[in-house]
């Protein structure tokens, strides 16, 4: 079985990456050579993540928080934060722009885990 084919638990992955996974979007901190995202294909799933005829990763991203009469499901999470700080959108962004137009010379490692209903 490949790493690719494993089910493990939350508490497996938390032990795996040494840190609490709790927000769907984790970019490298530099401790890690690699980000991570965390998606969901079931059919009641927050985002609309899954994977394209080609299979490539589809991944929506943080939304928008949701104040001041904002339907956070319409608008994004903005890159920048009000104090000018990336966000994890952002960030992700910003590594992909910088790959693509050759500032980056390697992209950015992506691990994902994906939740599944395990019928418990």
């Amino acid at each position: 079985m490949q790493d690719s084919d494993k089910i493990i638990s939350y508490h497996e992955m938390v032990g795996m990456e040494k840190m609490p996974l709790q927000r769907g979007m984790v970019f490298s901190d530099g401790k890690r050579k690699y980000s991570i995202l965390l998606m969901s294909q079931r059919k009641d799933a927050v985002y609309n993540d899954g994977f394209d005829e080609n299979g490539n990763l589809t991944y929506e991203g943080h939304d928008a928080r949701a104040e001041n009469g904002i339907n956070p499901k319409k608008i994004d999470q903005p890159f920048e934060t009000p104090k000018g700080t990336w966000t994890e959108n952002g960030k992700f962004y910003k590594a992909a722009m910088d790959f693509k137009s050759g500032i980056r010379k390697d992209p950015e490692l992506v691990k994902v885990y994906e939740k599944i209903d395990v019928g418990v």
